[in-house]
This record gives C-alpha cells, structure tokens and sequence, in this order.
C-alpha cells in the first residue's frame, strides 16, 4: 500500500497540472473573447454617439430653421391681415384687430411649444437608444464573464471528479 500512494499522489498532480494549463489555455481564450468584445462594443458606441451627435445637430438646425420659418409666416399674416383691415376701414389700434394679431401671435407660440416639445421627445428618444445600447453592452460582457467562469468551474469539477475515478 506504501507503493501506492505516491504513485496515486503522482498521477493526482500530473492531472492537476494538466487540468491548470487546460484552464488557462481557456481562460486565455476567453480573455480573448471578452478583449474582442469589449473592442467592438466600444466601437459600436463611439458610433452610437458619433450618430447621436448629429441627431441632435439635425434636431437643433431643424428648430432653427422652423423658428426662423415661423417667424417669416407669421409676419406675413400679420401684413396680410392689417391690409384686410386697411382695406375694410378699420384702424390697427381697434379692439378687435388688436385681438385678432394677438391670437395670431398666441397661435404662432402654440406651434412654436408644439414644435419644441416633439424635439424634447427626440433628443430623449436619442439619449434612450444610447443608455439602452451601454446597457445591453454591459449585459453582454456581464454573460461572457459568467459563462467563462460557469466553463471553468465545470471543468475543474469533471476533472476532479475523472481524477478520482
């Protein structure tokens, strides 16, 4: 039985060995793996935000040239409207033309809030699809590593078990 136990000890620890070098021949491949991963989800984010950047560029030169549009139509149908005035013979200082440029002016403001609001919706919407985007990213690498170690852990449990047997 003394002749035994070394040897057994022996071929315990040739395996053990050859079961670490197993392991971090994996690990290696999985560090890989994650490495690469972690290289293209950065890649894909510097996009993402590259992208949103110009979306909010869009979203904000849109609003300028809208405002800027705005503003033209509504002094046009101010103009429009005093020459109709003019023309009935009413004066610009009366009640009801001064009512009626006033709700002109509350009209073009109500398109006005209408307009920045839709582009509050898209400039949230764009800042969603990049925190959503990090998030599943996380999640990704997040499985990545826990499959590794799942992988690890299973191997280093079949070959104790193997080793014994």
């Amino acid at each position: 039985m003394g002749a035994i136990v070394p040897i057994l000890t022996s071929t315990l620890i040739s395996q053990g060995v050859g079961l670490a070098a197993q392991q971090i021949s994996g690990g290696a491949s999985r560090q890989q793996a994650l490495g690469q991963l972690q290289q293209r989800q950065d890649l894909q984010a510097a996009q993402a935000a590259q992208d949103a950047a110009l979306s909010r560029e869009q979203i904000a030169l849109n609003a300028s040239l809208d405002n800027e549009e705005r503003k033209k139509a509504l002094k046009r149908a101010v103009a429009r409207q005093r020459a109709s005035f003019g023309a009935q013979g009413v004066g610009a200082g009366a009640g009801s033309s001064q009512a009626v440029l006033l709700g002109l002016f509350e009209e073009s403001e109500d398109d006005k809030r209408s307009r920045d609001a839709l582009d509050d919706i898209r400039l949230k919407a764009i800042d969603q699809d990049l925190s959503q985007s990090n998030a599943i990213n996380v999640l990704q690498r997040t499985q990545l590593e826990e499959k590794g170690r799942l992988s690890a852990a299973s191997s280093l449990g079949q070959g104790a078990l193997s080793s014994l047997f």
